[in-house]
């Protein structure tokens, strides 16, 4: 009878220990679900084209192709700076090369395009200065993030 009831108790523990461990390994395969796979680029051109989309109400954008199309213009910021660390460029200087990604000069010297039925058209003088410093502020994010090599 002893022998019984200590069974008894032994098998209720394991299944109490068994739904533990069930649980936190579906806990741990949920999570893992939500890691970020997308580059660095990636995430920095979702971000900009969702902090541009509201700016104008009369504008709809395509975000998924919008986001597709800026990844690589983002991924080049990227790789620069990967290659700047690679080749020994100082933290002071990668923040010099930062700064100019703010600067006046290069946020005026930041084009778009925009394609409508078919056609290519300049977006030069229609890009507003919010516009532009959000796509300074991205890239340099981008540069920085390839510089101390976040993926």
């Amino acid at each position: 009878m002893i022998n019984q009831s200590f069974y008894a108790k032994g098998s209720i523990l394991m299944n109490g220990n068994l739904r533990i461990v069930s649980v936190v390994a579906l806990s741990l395969l949920l999570l893992n679900g939500c890691a970020q796979t997308d580059t660095s680029a990636k995430r920095h051109a979702t971000k900009f084209v969702y902090k541009v989309e509201d700016s104008d109400p009369n504008f709809v954008m395509n975000k998924a192709d919008s986001i597709r199309m800026a990844t690589p213009f983002f991924a080049q910021f990227w790789q620069l700076g990967k290659k700047d660390r690679a080749q020994g460029v100082s933290s002071a200087d990668a923040q010099k090369r930062v700064s100019y990604f703010h600067s006046d000069e290069f946020i005026k010297s930041i084009s778009g395009t925009s394609h409508f039925a078919g056609k290519e058209y300049k977006d030069d003088a229609t890009l507003s200065p919010r516009w532009r410093n959000n796509m300074s502020e991205a890239i340099a994010q981008t540069y920085m993030d390839g510089y101390l090599g976040i993926e």
